[in-house]
């Protein structure tokens, strides 16, 4: 699956330099420039937890709470087959 990941992030004393997007403790994204927005590509099946973190122009650093994300396996399709001889 690919998710689609967006955050909003500002600085009241600079600028946000960046924003990195995780699964658990691996970062998945990167987003140097608003809005910050990245996708998260060829995601297995299985129950995430996202958070997205915040670096200012200083290294000052905020992560967001955490999103739930389930990505469920694909249907089984059965094959197709066509006799002929």
């Amino acid at each position: 699956a690919t998710i689609a990941l967006a955050a909003t992030a500002s600085d009241t004393d600079g600028t946000v330099a960046r924003v990195e997007f995780y699964a658990g403790s691996t970062l998945v994204a990167t987003a140097t420039s608003a809005p910050y927005t990245a996708s998260w590509s060829n995601v297995a099946a299985g129950s995430y937890s996202v958070t997205a973190r915040a670096i200012d122009n200083s290294g000052a650093t905020t992560t967001s709470s955490a999103a739930a994300v389930t990505v469920n396996a694909p249907a089984n399709v059965p094959p197709a087959v066509t006799l002929t001889s």
